[in-house]
């Protein structure tokens, strides 16, 4: 039997913005996501970050502490909604800085549909379609009372 997948996600705020990829489906729907992704074996978690903020963002971070966690356990892809196999990963959202002199763009392996990178006002995230949207609740909920573990997310 096959286990999770373990996911890496990299939150990074800069003046009360947070970095996300950006997706553009065939019909014009932007849906955004943290960047990061699968920590291959063999690979700890801080290289598998930096790794893939490379990869999707074209830039070095600079990996700090645990934010949070999510599982994702589905059979709809969270970018356009087709089906998909079991799809099974908890993510360990860690924060994150651009190292001195970064800037996000698009990335040397961007994940599939990724057509860039977007700063979201953390003030405005209701007018995103951000995915979880648990991720976006807790974004948006008082940082002294934020939970770490945000559960199983939904696709929306």
């Amino acid at each position: 039997m096959r286990g999770p997948r373990v996911g890496v996600k990299a939150l990074v705020v800069r003046d009360r913005q947070v970095l996300m990829n950006r997706y553009t489906d065939a019909d014009g729907h932007v849906v955004l996501a943290l960047p990061g992704g699968g920590q291959e074996h063999g690979e700890h978690q801080v290289a598998a970050l930096i790794r893939e903020c490379q990869e999707e963002i074209g830039a070095t971070v600079e990996v700090h502490q645990i934010a949070c966690l999510f599982e994702i356990l589905t059979e709809r892809r969270y970018r356009d909604g087709a089906p998909i196999p079991l799809f099974h990963q908890v993510n360990i959202a860690y924060w994150c800085d651009l190292a001195e002199g970064e800037e996000p763009g698009v990335g040397t392996d961007p994940d599939a549909g990724q057509d860039g990178t977007e700063w979201l006002s953390l003030d405005r995230l209701d007018d995103h379609d951000v995915r979880p949207v648990e991720l976006k609740r807790w974004l948006q909920s008082d940082p002294s009372s934020r939970p770490v573990s945000l559960g199983v997310c939904a696709p929306a």
